[in-house]
């Protein structure tokens, strides 16, 4: 089994539509997948479950709005549980903020910048809709892929430095940091979606199956995992 955790807060949980990332995830990992808030994860549940692979969702409301950060259980799986990982936008910037870095908005717009979502925080830079990212470091999360890959972009802010122990794998124009992975534990990131379905975009369904190639590479859950 692999999971989905969503990362925004309870209320916006409650009324989200998760049926279809849920069914291109089985599609991409080829089992079945469990959907789940972030303050529903417990150790002892984690256990019982035995993920071999965990994506975690982005979301649109800051994090110092609701206690992502400070359920310590949820810390746990992504810092410690050894279980092969990737966070999209939102969830990558958890896992950087878990790893002690900040998240911040990527800059106010210049006096004759185009405001490509004005309903979402006007006046300040996003990057939204399709956009390419420069692969910046081979890794097998990019196999199959030439640089740069095209991927949905929906954000406003980004990681402002890279984490301690963690290599930098793509970069856009105005986002240093598109992906990362952590050099020792297979815990990966993405400010992009490669979640969305998109048909004329194929490359974020082919990042996400390679990151699934790569949970299965690392073994099923094992009792060790969490010592």
């Amino acid at each position: 089994m692999i999971a989905y955790i969503v990362t925004e807060t309870r209320e916006k949980y409650n009324d989200m539509d998760c049926h279809a990332i849920k069914h291109d995830l089985e599609k991409l990992s080829g089992d079945l997948c469990l959907v789940m808030h972030f303050s529903q994860v417990t150790r002892e549940l984690i256990e019982e479950i035995a993920p071999w692979a965990i994506c975690h969702s982005g979301g649109g409301t800051p994090h110092t709005d609701y206690d992502v950060l400070q359920r310590d259980e949820y810390t746990w799986l992504i810092t410690q549980s050894g279980v092969p990982q990737i966070g999209f936008c939102g969830g990558h910037q958890i896992i950087a903020e878990m790893f002690g870095c900040d998240v911040g908005i990527m800059r106010e717009l210049g006096p004759d910048e185009a405001d490509y979502n004005p309903g979402y925080y006007p006046g300040t830079f996003k990057e939204s809709g399709v956009w390419p990212v420069e692969i910046v470091a081979e890794d097998p999360l990019f196999e199959g892929l030439s640089s740069p890959v095209r991927v949905r972009e929906a954000h406003r802010s980004e990681i402002k430095q890279l984490p301690e122990g963690f290599r930098l794998l793509a970069s856009s124009r105005d986002c240093r940091i598109q992906a990362m992975l952590h050099e020792e534990m297979p815990l990966y990131g993405t400010q992009f979606h490669p979640e969305s379905r998109m048909e004329h975009y194929p490359d974020g369904h082919r990042i996400v199956a390679n990151f699934f190639s790569i949970a299965r590479q690392r073994g099923r859950w094992s009792q060790a995992t969490i010592a």
